[in-house]
């Protein structure tokens, strides 16, 4: 297959997504507004004025549409509803493959009627939609898209990473969030509640906090505030083998998150054996099943997730157990390549069913 991607270059999912068409023999092109990371793929950087991101996509429409003139692709596949699906379905190209990321479909379409309407045209001019999530699926099925044009994989863990790593012992606790520094992720939760576990335990903790965002300075302030800086390592966005090594390092993984589809972090943490302590939103419960294979607590709610953690770390949980269970999870579920087939098996279908 030709296949055109139309997706942020910024983001790491862009770049795994893409890598793994190329990966596979497809001869792939991907066009973006935003200088990122680099793909497998043959790049197009498609000037772009600073302006607003509701003009910004609409202006790159002549380049792109010349783009596809010059590169004739079998399908084109858009990521994320209003920036690149919009440009998409703009072209009024077919097949067209829209992947929604979660909030595109969970927050955007709430905003305002004009949102929702954008957001119904993008997945209208849609030959496939991508979700990660069954209750993605079920938010975009409420927008009117017929159940056919959907297909559900979450994005997974890599095959290699799944081996069974022993733990090593250590004589403190790692606790870890890998979340944007972003009002989305609340990171402010986790940071309320870690005087109180500090109050709550005489063991020795340590606190990791990766990521970066627009709400960086208050986080940090937060934690001055609080007297707690000297106890939180403030790691920014690190090297994926640096965030393996996290993953591996810790033992609780807290993800503070308003909305969520499936998160591959908390996939990740999963299949490194870190226990998971997250929002009790529906992506989550997809995944954690509350005292079995991990804990949730209420959005927002500080003084919950202290006690989660403290209960974790004072108790007496099946820790091997909850590791074994999310290690088995990730292998019947969430395997990276074994998921990402069933998408090109589906673009494959679509290319063909065009053609005939």
């Amino acid at each position: 297959m030709k296949i055109l991607f139309l997706s942020d270059a910024l983001s790491y999912h862009t770049q795994r997504w893409v890598n793994y068409f190329v990966g596979k023999g497809h001869l792939c092109f991907l066009a973006t507004l935003d200088r990122g990371l680099k793909t497998k793929a043959t790049e197009y950087l498609i000037p772009s004025p600073k302006l607003p991101n509701f003009m910004r996509y609409p202006l790159a429409l002549p380049r792109v549409r010349n783009l596809v003139k010059q590169i004739q692709p079998d399908l084109i596949n858009a990521h994320y509803i209003p920036s690149y699906g919009l440009l998409g379905a703009k072209l009024k190209f077919h097949p067209l493959v829209i992947s929604t990321w979660g909030s595109d479909v969970l927050i955007s379409p709430s905003k305002s009627w004009l949102h929702r309407k954008r957001t119904m045209y993008v997945l209208e001019k849609a030959d496939l939609v991508t979700t990660d999530a069954h209750f993605t699926s079920e938010a975009i099925y409420r927008l009117g898209v017929e159940r056919e044009k959907v297909i559900q994989s979450p994005m997974g863990v890599e095959r290699n990473l799944l081996s069974p790593q022993k733990r090593e012992e250590k004589q403190y606790w790692v606790i870890m969030s890998n979340r944007k520094l972003e009002p989305l992720y609340d990171v402010v939760t986790f940071i309320k509640a870690i005087p109180l576990v500090l109050n709550r335990t005489e063991r020795e903790i340590k606190f990791l906090v990766l990521g970066n965002g627009s709400q960086k300075g208050d986080v940090m302030n937060l934690a001055r505030r609080l007297q707690i800086e000297n106890r939180i390592e403030f790691k920014g966005v690190v090297s994926r083998e640096m965030l393996m090594r996290t993953y591996e390092e810790s033992d609780i993984y807290v993800s503070t998150s308003k909305s969520d589809s499936t998160s591959v972090s908390l996939l990740e943490a999963m299949s490194f054996g870190s226990i998971p302590v997250v929002t009790d939103i529906p992506g989550n419960r997809e995944w954690i099943e509350d005292g079995v294979n991990g804990f949730i607590f209420p959005i927002s709610d500080y003084k919950t997730l202290s006690e989660r953690i403290v209960h974790l770390i004072d108790g007496s949980a099946d820790y091997t157990g909850i590791r074994e269970k999310n290690r088995s999870i990730i292998q019947k579920r969430a395997v990276w390549e074994n998921n990402m087939q069933v998408i090109e098996e589906s673009f494959c279908r679509l290319v063909n069913r065009n053609k005939s």
